[in-house]
């Protein structure tokens, strides 16, 4: 991956649009180049650029970058600028690529969204828009994500010792972002998961196999046995209770048809009683079934005299309905006379009200056109009275407008009189003026802090070395006297261990000694007596036993406190050593601010005696000008909306007025709401009017006609029907309705008598059937036994044989569930076994990679991608110092450096210097870079300060490292430096100066 070309605008310091091409020109010829300028010139915003483009992050800020983030941090966004923008122009494996971000304010001074976009160079299309897209396609596309490009590519002010100092666990989780290998982590979670989801598997298929029981051999044939004996039992009970249950419902049989037989007898009685009393109903149904025939007739005639009826108050209605209508119609032009103020007749009304909605209507738009055109210039006003908020003056939008504007021109009048700058022009050359002020000054401000800072820690410096010779004094003396008295103690400890030797070899002899006899001789001197005291040499044995322990104690004590001098001695004088060499360095260091204050001081036309105090109150006055400068610029500005102001106020006033007067001509015409709504009302009622009366008179004709037609029909159907009633003895229409009964009447009368005769048939056969039912059953009866004894017998062989066979089925249930069981546990055993050779596998797995958090697995990845780490880095260290070499110990938390001209001793890098922690920390970055080549080539390499804490020789032999590099692999080496060697050695230059007001520029040579 190269980056060939960055284009932004307002970002930092860096005002306005800038473009660096890495590819061509100055910068591509020479590959290696330096990024210069004073401090807060914006040198590290050339790198928050490119990862603010590619990854919406900048490395000074530890998080997404947000609108929220920009306003609260004051970031990225250059102060007072509208709008910015980043764009990076990227190549991988032939493929160019532009990425893009960009925000903006709004009008209301709000950062509106950010927007970002990747597009394809050759063809110029956008391949994804969006922040998250945008980030997510970069990584996928370059093969490293944020925290890996920064590592590898962008190696960043402040980030070179985070890898080296970093504690194991910070170092691994570290080295998996890097590396992107996080999938070991869940591989060793994922495992340990597997395990414990096995393991807890076999736990519970052996609990549930120890809940299945099986019924022993010989249980399991008594039970069998049981059940042969208990079978022909229950068949015989089986066998005598149909026996007496069928005696039992025979004779239940019996008992029950006399019964129905008394029934059948009590029912022929109520059916006897029930068809006298249906006798008269029966005559009055045989005499409607004659004269049914003439209802038909006789309901056509009643329905005539109905409708005769109802067509003539149709009539009356329709009259009276027409009547109401014309005085409606008379009350409508009578409201279109007062509407149009004319005389209007039916004729002329819809042409009328038209004409004057039309009048209206003109009025009406008149009217609102005129409240546009005031509203329009009054929004000017309110903008306008917006826009003076911005220069700090707030008026009210009311009559008293002109007044606010005169004394705030007044005020302004003054303020410009009193400064006597009455341009914008005049008052940015006089704040340029004051800039090339205020930033020396503050730059002498900050050096005197520094020069006083740094002149306490010079003095405390010398005092700590005078305090460590005064020690190191101490510790020779201590150490020769501890050496006069280690030399003084070795005899005596000798001596002692001698002795004790020698009383050690006479105990010895004691068995001989136990075998003397009193008045035998000693084998060895002949003697008969034996006076040796046994208890004695004990004592005197453990006496020299006590004292040679207590000196030898004595000397390891003796030895190891000289060893601690010694070591404590080695330590101070180094300390010492590097504290001189600090001193010189500060000193010299401090020489140079000394002159650069002389400098400042002599610019600003300052006494270098005066006290800081007294230089931060002129420090202050000048900010204070510059506060002043900026209000005057304002006013000034504001001076020119308040002019504005009072054009746009007296054409809000004529435009006012003649919309007043154009509301008061439509008032005099119409005052009501909606003109075109009252009059197509008013037309709609009259029409209707009009078309109701005309509908109305069409009825009436029609009602008169029918009703005439009916009263005919009526007279021919009565000529017809009386001659036949006649006949019959019926003299009128009434008393021919009051013989015809209603067909519901009718009908339950025929369901009655229906009823009667199908009880009669019932009855009669009932009876038959019971009889010889009776007659079957008395024969078949067992008289020997009764239906009480048989009730008592019954329920006792029911129980025995419910017994009986419950009993039977437990014993089969139980030779039916054992068989499930053996069935079961020959399953269970199958799983089991295979879960526990499941189990083998990943316990086996589980010790070698798996935990919890993965951590074992991801360690041991990390272990070795560090190792392979620190071959890169140290094949890199080697450029820089044959002293050090970087190494991992398996019993530490942190990396060791292996210090060669020190016998190859191992310390903790904790122990470095600044110095030493930077070269140490640049190699390592260098191999991180050379790791990530191996999967994504890395043609684009920048480094962010640290070079001010190498010494000359340091800094001569990184110098070189970095144009070896840049050489061998044509990448495009930038570094950003204050460092003088630095910037001499290296031609190519990428300078950021200063311009004004905080601001920067670019150039490059």
């Amino acid at each position: 991956m190269k980056i060939c070309k960055i284009k932004f605008k307002n970002i930092h310091a860096l005002k306005g649009e800038h473009t660096i091409d890495f590819e061509n020109g100055v910068l591509g010829e020479a590959g290696l180049f330096v990024i210069t300028g004073a401090t807060g010139t914006g040198k590290s915003t050339i790198l928050d650029v490119i990862t603010l483009a590619l990854y919406n992050k900048i490395p000074r800020i530890e998080k997404s970058i947000t609108e929220k983030v920009i306003e609260e941090e004051g970031v990225v966004l250059t102060k007072n600028a509208l709008d910015c923008y980043a764009e990076v122009e990227y190549a991988v494996k032939g493929k160019r690529y532009l990425s893009s971000w960009s925000i903006r304010r709004t009008r209301t001074g709000s950062l509106d969204k950010r927007k970002q976009e990747l597009t394809e160079v050759s063809t110029g299309k956008i391949l994804v828009s969006g922040v998250n897209e945008v980030v997510s396609e970069n990584e996928r596309i370059i093969g490293l994500n944020y925290n890996q490009f920064v590592q590898s590519m962008i190696l960043a002010q402040g980030q070179f010792s985070k890898l080296l100092l970093a504690k194991k666990d910070d170092r691994n989780a570290l080295l998996e972002e890097i590396t992107g290998s996080s999938i070991y982590r869940k591989i060793g979670r994922a495992v340990f998961q597997r395990f414990r989801g096995v393991e807890e598997a076999v736990k519970t298929q052996q609990i549930k196999m120890g809940e299945t029981v099986l019924l022993a051999a010989e249980v399991l044939k008594e039970i069998k046995d049981d059940i042969v004996d208990k079978k022909p039992l229950f068949i015989a009970n089986e066998a005598k209770l149909k026996e007496l249950e069928s005696k039992k419902a025979l004779k239940e049989s019996i008992l029950k048809n006399n019964q129905r037989r008394e029934i059948n007898q009590t029912e022929w009685s109520t059916f006897l009683t029930d068809k006298k009393e249906v006798a008269t109903q029966e005559r009055q149904l045989e005499v409607h079934d004659k004269l049914v025939v003439f209802k038909d007739q006789m309901l056509q005639i009643e329905q005539a005299d109905k409708t005769v009826v109802e067509l003539s108050a149709q009539v009356e209605k329709g009259k009276l309905r027409a009547l109401d209508f014309e005085t409606t119609k008379k009350e409508l032009i009578k409201v279109a006379c007062e509407l149009t103020a004319k005389e209007v007749t039916e004729d002329k009304l819809e042409f009328l009200l038209e004409e004057f909605r039309k009048k209206v209507v003109s009025l009406q738009e008149s009217e609102k056109e005129k409240l546009n055109e005031a509203r329009l210039e009054a929004q000017r006003i309110k903008d306008k009275l917006q826009q003076l908020k911005g220069y700090g003056i707030t008026l009210m939008e009311n009559e008293n407008l002109p007044l606010q504007i005169e004394q705030e021109l007044k005020i302004i009048e003054a303020e410009v009189t009193l400064k006597g700058l009455s341009t914008i022009d005049a008052v940015r050359e006089k704040k340029d003026e004051l800039s090339k002020l205020v930033l020396p000054a503050n730059q002498l401000i900050g050096e005197r802090k520094l020069y006083d800072e740094k002149n306490r820690g010079i003095a405390e410096l010398k005092t700590k070395i005078k305090k460590e010779f005064t020690e190191i004094g101490g510790f020779i003396a201590s150490e020769k006297l501890q050496k006069v008295e280690l030399e003084n103690l070795l005899p005596i400890v000798e001596k002692a261990k001698s002795e004790l030797e020698d009383w050690k070899q006479r105990k010895s002899l004691d068995q001989h000694r136990s075998e003397l006899e009193p008045g035998e001789p000693c084998p060895l001197c002949g003697s008969e007596n034996h006076p040796y005291a046994e208890s004695v040499e004990d004592v005197l044995v453990s006496s020299l036993q006590e004292k040679a322990d207590e000196l030898s104690k004595k000397l390891e004590e003796l030895k190891s406190t000289l060893v601690q001098t010694e070591a404590k001695k080695a330590g101070l004088q180094a300390s010492n050593l590097k504290d001189e060499f600090d001193l010189e360095k500060r000193e010299v260091a401090f020489k140079v601010l000394e002159n650069d204050i002389a400098k400042l001081c002599s610019q600003l036309n300052w006494n270098k005696e005066d006290t800081l105090e007294k230089w931060q109150s002129e420090f202050t006055a000048l900010q204070l000008e510059q506060t002043e400068l900026e209000k005057l610029e304002k006013y000034i500005r504001a001076k020119v909306v308040l002019n504005e102001i009072e054009v746009l106020n007296v054409s809000y006033s004529i435009l006012k007025k003649a919309y007043f007067q154009a509301k008061e001509t439509l008032v005099s015409v119409y005052n009501k709401n909606d003109i075109n709504t009252a009059v197509s009302d008013l037309n709609s009622k009259f029409s209707v009017c009009r078309s109701e009366i005309n509908g109305l008179r069409t009825q009436l004709v029609e009602f008169t006609a029918s009703r005439t037609k009916t009263s005919d029909l009526k007279e021919q159907l009565l000529a017809v029907l009386i001659p036949e009633l006649q006949k019959k003895e019926i003299d009128s229409l009434v008393m021919l309705k009051s013989k015809i009964l209603e067909e519901s009447t009718a009908n339950q009368i025929r369901k009655k008598l229906q009823i009667l005769k199908n009880n009669e048939i019932r009855l009669q056969t009932n009876l038959k059937a019971i009889d010889e039912a009776l007659a079957e059953e008395e024969r078949l009866n067992d008289t020997s036994v009764t239906l009480d004894e048989l009730k008592e017998v019954l329920p006792k062989l029911v129980q025995e044989l419910t017994e009986l066979q419950k009993h039977i089925w437990d014993q089969e249930k139980r030779i039916e569930i054992d068989t499930q069981n053996r069935a079961k546990q020959k399953s269970s055993q199958e799983l089991l076994d295979a879960l526990t050779k499941d189990l083998s596998l990943w316990n086996k797995m589980n010790m070698l990679i798996g935990d919890a958090m993965g951590k074992k697995f991801s360690n041991f990845v990390q272990d070795l991608t560090l190792r392979q780490l620190l071959e890169y880095g140290n094949q890199r260290l080697r450029g820089f110092s044959d002293r050090y070499l970087l190494d991992v110990a398996n019993d530490s938390d942190g990396l060791k450096v292996i210090d060669t001209y020190m016998g190859n001793t191992k310390r903790s890098v904790s122990s470095l210097s600044g110095g030493e922690t930077f070269k140490l920390s640049l190699a390592l970055a260098f191999g991180l870079s050379d790791l990530a080549a191996r999967n994504v080539e890395i043609e684009s390499l920048f480094i962010d300060e640290g070079f001010g804490s190498l010494d000359p020789e340091s800094l001569d032999q990184a110098i070189s490292i970095l144009e070896n590099m840049q050489n061998e692999s044509n990448k495009s080496i930038g570094i950003i430096s204050h460092v003088g060697e630095l910037k001499d050695r290296i031609a190519s230059k990428i300078k950021l100066v200063r311009t004004g007001a905080g601001y920067s520029t670019i150039e490059i040579e």
